[in-house]
């Protein structure tokens, strides 16, 4: 696989527990601790837990420098012994595990905290306190467009998207665009307070003229549509983008 070495890539992982062994999954990770794993924590967006959409799954996001900054840093983890009795207790719960790599999408509005000039990493400015909003919930839209229509897509969202104003970026983490894996496709994660604020937003969002003009651009090129809903591990060194840094 060739990737250009000083690309910046998000990383989402995907793993499909068995039933009933999502609490052993936490337990695990703390067992385990963090202090070994810390060259891919130094890269952790989050870890999620499925809401809505497929049970018994655990997704996280790392950003990362480039691709032989990914490589190096896991197959680094894989040389270190005292990792191997936590792969013993971790790996039985599994079913499947899945990755692939996304960019950032090239529009700046749409990646307030990776691509296009920012780049946040743990440590960074805080978005929200799990501590004190335990209710936050993720949501992630996974929009597949037909061959060749991306760049429509993104046209489309200067048009009439950004012209909505907070209908096209209120609680917007980032867009990305799939570079690995399937392809045309365009992930979107938001956050929200709660489930009533998402409410709120999906029915302001349906009430805005530019945001309907945006819908209905970009309907002839969307194969599918789907999204599911994830709450933050309630960790904080699995959730740096939800705990406030010391």
């Amino acid at each position: 696989m060739n990737v250009k070495a000083d690309y910046m890539l998000i990383e989402q992982r995907v793993y499909t527990l068995k039933a009933g062994c999502m609490e052993s999954f936490w337990q695990a990770q703390h067992a385990r601790g963090y202090e070994l794993i810390k060259p891919i924590l130094d890269r952790l967006i989050g870890y999620f837990s499925t809401v809505t959409g497929p049970d018994c799954q655990i997704m996280h996001l790392y950003r990362y420098d480039s691709y032989d900054d990914w490589l190096n840093r896991l197959q680094g983890l894989y040389r270190i012994t005292a990792l191997e009795s936590y792969f013993k207790t971790a790996r039985p719960l599994l079913l499947a595990q899945e990755n692939r790599f996304l960019v950032p999408a090239p529009i700046v509005e749409l990646t307030p905290f990776w691509g296009n000039g920012n780049d946040w990493l743990p440590g960074g400015r805080q978005y929200a306190n799990l501590a004190t909003e335990p209710a936050l919930l993720v949501e992630e839209t996974v929009t597949t467009l037909l061959p060749g229509t991306l760049p429509a897509y993104w046209q489309s969202y200067k048009n009439y998207g950004l012209p909505a104003g907070g209908a096209a970026t209120d609680y917007l983490l980032g867009s990305f665009v799939s570079l690995v894996g399937k392809q045309h496709q365009v992930f979107d994660y938001r956050c929200y307070p709660d489930f009533p604020a998402r409410r709120n937003y999906l029915e302001t969002r349906v009430e805005d003229s530019n945001w309907r003009a945006f819908s209905a651009a970009v309907a002839p090129l969307i194969v599918s549509c789907e999204n599911k809903l994830l709450q933050p591990a309630q960790i904080e060194q699995l959730s740096p983008l939800f705990f406030r840094s010391n």
